[in-house]
């Protein structure tokens, strides 16, 4: 059976003013091409998330909590897609996974939300004269992956060119380790050196060719990493 892999979904208003929750197509693709089955995960509060100022929105309940948790066993692994806002359940899904080692990946505001430091920096750097990191382009600028890191071993590789679609990023990991860099100096991934596969990346890696090398090492690789864990849970669960 192929493992489950529970992507964030995001709400949003529609044009005509409805409640959405979404996910890219792209990333259900990337997952399915992979070897995955993608399954999407909804707050379990019942709130106006998007007309709610985000300090007026309650805590999670236990009870919410319990169910989130419930729906979250289910899963191999998680993606946290990119978004304009962290939400308490972001971060609730994050911290499970962090205790329970399951494979993350934070793209844009997920690697936000990884972070989780208080130390998310809102800066105007579509173009400031030497990196543009808002663009249209399928690949826009090089990073630089620090040796001896996961993400540098992963993809064999000092360098390589991505995409940038952001306004914000995070000027400390937090309790990450920084894997990669613009020349810039933008942090553009990082790493947990107490998970097996927990990468936050600042580009979005979903929306890629599909015949990008990188992009396939990524989701191959995390598809991967969910097979294990699920191989491992199970053998815990049955002994």
């Amino acid at each position: 059976m192929k493992p489950i892999i529970g992507v964030v979904e995001w709400p949003y208003l529609d044009k005509d003013g409805d409640l959405i929750y979404e996910i890219k197509n792209e990333i259900i693709e990337w997952i399915q091409r992979s070897g995955g089955r993608p399954m999407g995960i909804f707050p379990t509060q019942i709130e106006n998330f998007v007309n709610t100022r985000l300090r007026d929105l309650p805590e999670m309940t236990m009870d919410e909590k319990k169910d989130l948790k419930e729906t979250l066993e289910i899963c191999s692994a998680i993606i946290k897609p990119g978004a304009t806002k962290i939400y308490s359940h972001d971060r609730y899904i994050y911290d499970y996974c962090l205790d329970k080692n399951m494979p993350y990946i934070g793209i844009c505001a997920g690697m936000q939300t990884m972070a989780n430091s208080g130390n998310t920096q809102v800066e105007n750097i579509k173009n400031n004269g030497f990196v543009n990191h808002c663009s249209d382009d399928t690949y826009i600028h090089d990073i630089l992956l620090k040796k001896n890191t996961k993400l540098q071993s992963l993809l064999g590789k000092d360098e390589i060119k991505v995409n940038s679609h952001h306004n914000y990023h995070i000027k400390d990991p937090g309790i990450h380790n920084i894997a990669a860099y613009s020349e810039d100096l933008v942090i553009e991934a990082i790493e947990n050196s107490r998970a097996d596969f927990h990468f936050g990346l600042q580009w979005h890696p979903e929306l890629l060719p599909k015949e990008d090398e990188n992009s396939q090492i990524l989701f191959g690789e995390f598809v991967e990493a969910a097979r294990t864990y699920k191989k491992r849970t199970y053998y815990v669960s049955t002994k």
